[in-house]
């Protein structure tokens, strides 16, 4: 038998995360958030860890190499974690209060010894009293050892060495090898808010080759902190609800954000030698957005940062391509979420293909640094069911019955087929589907999802009434055939999106049979457009309900509660079924529970 190898990843950031690579291929991705429902949670991933570490002693393994995916993390911010606590009034008094950076620190010290005595603050794991004050913002070599201290303790003699890697070659690393490239030459571009100092890099993957070659970088690519600024302004959270403003932009009117674009945006940044850099950037950048964009309404001002990231992005390979030839790209990093940027790129008359990995910001650099460890036979993710299955051992009508609070309230039916399921979204049921393991990073795929009909009347209000409770611009998505989708999508150039990481228009003739998995205003749709051996049972259900309605889509969410992560083991799924208003649980593709 021949050895294996295994190679252990860990972020320890937002979106914290682990995941474990055998003989080059990803076999487990957890996200921290499922286990302490902390949503985006930054930090260890302490119990990811020790689910990966689980693995490899019970198959008889040991872990060649673990690595951390960034190399100076700033302790500040894990001490005193601010993205897990910090309200939304809480990070405006941070960024509008006129106090020094002393003053900062003795605030968010002060609230969080308020949470401590409160017994509210938890998942800390790492010795930070060791990280004293004048090492918050320098000397990262401390919290290096920290990170390290505590991995070698729970590493049960299973690894072998530890290292850290640099964090945008982890997110370059990742948008090579986890798409399914088929191209021999490919542009990498990592776009995020801040990792290592950078905040942009360029890459050139020469796939044949097997090698990828750093060409240039910047630490002045404001996008996301910009993106991220607006967000709070517009009082919503920063580093979770950049996804909103996006969803709200369409609603403005062009002129009005192109106004706000011109008054606020267009001169903060250029592009440059193939880099994003200062153009003429003020100093105290979010109190100058804050400023710049009182008086201006909240969709017009949605609008225009999005035609930032659009310009910028778009001038960005412009420049790449007339200096490289490149036309095929692929993305990684917070800013590669940004579905509505990443149409627009994909859209350019030079680019051929474009690829968005899943779920592009730092939960996917532990998959990064594992590709980045392994470097030869890299295989790319053939699905992104990483994480933790509904049950350990097999599900049982038993065990569903102990895990619901009262059972006399519900019906559970057993054996139940797809085609059933199918009739009843057909009849405008909203049906929550639960099966296998979970979804690794934002995108609900089918595995934890909630489906209804496309197209029935109310059906969005519905799911918003019953769980989501959702802003009311907020669009759902849609999950579509692969090989029906061209009536519906317009995709001239037949970009794959399994993962729903690209947004694309629609066709007027048939927009009505999909449009509740659709944006209501621009009637854009951010499809995943499934192929049958990437999800056999979720494929079958839509088949089945193509069948009856003619319509080969289902609209899909995410199964959690409002403000939750999705939710992972049948304890999660059941909780999420008995605190909303949802009828149907569809779980483990025979079991059908129905409040009475």
């Amino acid at each position: 038998m021949s050895k294996k190898i295994v190679y252990l990843g860990i972020n320890v950031s937002h979106g914290a995360s682990a995941s474990l690579m055998v003989n080059g291929e990803i076999i487990l991705a957890f996200q921290e958030e499922r286990f302490n429902k902390i949503k985006n949670f930054c930090g260890y991933p302490k119990i990811s860890i020790e689910k990966c570490l689980d693995y490899v002693e019970k198959n008889k393994l040991i872990v060649e190499e673990a690595s951390f995916s960034t190399i100076d993390n700033i302790a500040f911010p894990f001490k005193y974690p601010v993205d897990n606590y910090f309200s939304i009034n809480n990070w405006l008094d941070y960024y509008l209060g006129f106090y020094s950076r002393e003053e900062k620190i003795k605030n968010a010290r002060n609230h969080f010894q308020n949470l401590k005595k409160k017994n509210k603050l938890k998942d800390l794991y790492l010795d930070y009293n060791k990280i004293k004050k004048k090492n918050y913002f320098q000397n990262n070599q401390v919290f290096r050892n920290l990170q390290k201290k505590y991995l070698i303790k729970q590493s049960r003699n299973k690894i072998r060495n530890i290292k850290f890697i640099d964090h945008h070659t982890c997110h370059a690393y990742y948008a090579a090898y986890a798409p399914n490239v088929k191209e021999d030459k490919i542009g990498i571009l990592t776009l995020d808010s801040e990792g290592d100092g950078l905040n942009q890099t360029f890459w050139i993957f020469n796939k044949k080759k097997n090698y990828l070659k750093k060409i240039n970088i910047s630490d002045q690519c404001d996008l996301a902190r910009i993106y991220r600024f607006v967000t709070l302004i517009l009082k919503m959270k920063p580093n979770e609800h950049e996804f909103k403003v996006m969803g709200l932009a369409p609603y403005a009117k062009n002129e009005y954000s192109k106004k706000v674009y011109n008054e606020v945006f267009k001169d903060i940044l250029k592009v440059k030698n193939c880099r994003v850099v200062h153009n003429k950037r003020p100093k105290d950048l979010f109190s100058y957005i804050y400023n710049k964009t009182q008086g201006h309404r909240f969709d017009n001002i949605a609008g225009a940062v999005q035609i930032l990231v659009e310009n910028i992005s778009t001038e960005l390979l412009i420049q790449i391509n007339k200096k490289y030839k490149l036309n095929v790209f692929s993305i990684s990093g917070g800013v590669s979420m940004n579905i509505k940027m990443n149409m627009v790129l994909s859209n350019l008359n030079f680019i051929k293909n474009i690829y968005i990995a899943p779920t592009g910001t730092d939960e996917s650099l532990s998959i990064g640094a594992c590709y980045f460890l392994n470097k030869e036979n890299n295989k790319p993710i053939k699905n992104i069911y990483l994480g933790q299955k509904i049950t350990e051992t097999k599900l049982s009508k038993k065990m569903i019955i102990s895990s619901l609070k009262n059972n006399k309230n519900f019906l559970i039916f057993e054996n139940i087929r797809h085609k059933r399921i199918a009739k009843l979204i057909n009849d405008g049921e909203i049906i929550s589907i639960a099966y296998g393991r979970e979804e690794f990073g934002a995108r609900a795929l089918g595995n934890r999802s909630i489906i209804a009909n496309p197209s029935k009347e109310g059906m969005v209000q519905k799911i918003n009434d019953q769980i989501k409770n959702r802003d009311f611009w907020m669009p759902f998505a849609l999950t579509i055939l692969k090989e029906a989708h061209g009536k519906y999508i317009i995709n001239p150039k037949k970009i794959s999106s399994d993962f729903m990481t690209i947004g694309f228009k629609t066709k007027t003739k048939y927009y009505n049979k999909i449009k509740n998995g659709t944006h209501a205003y621009d009637k854009t749709v951010r499809p995943q457009i499934l192929q049958k051996n990437f999800n056999n049972s979720y494929y079958s259900i839509i088949k089945e309900f193509y069948k009856i309605s003619g319509i080969p889509a289902v609209l899909n969410t995410s199964l959690n509660l409002h403000g939750y992560p999705i939710s992972s083991t049948l304890k999660d799924i059941i909780f999420t079924f008995e605190n909303s208003d949802l009828k149907y649980l569809y779980i483990q593709d025979k079991y059908l529970i129905k409040k009475k």
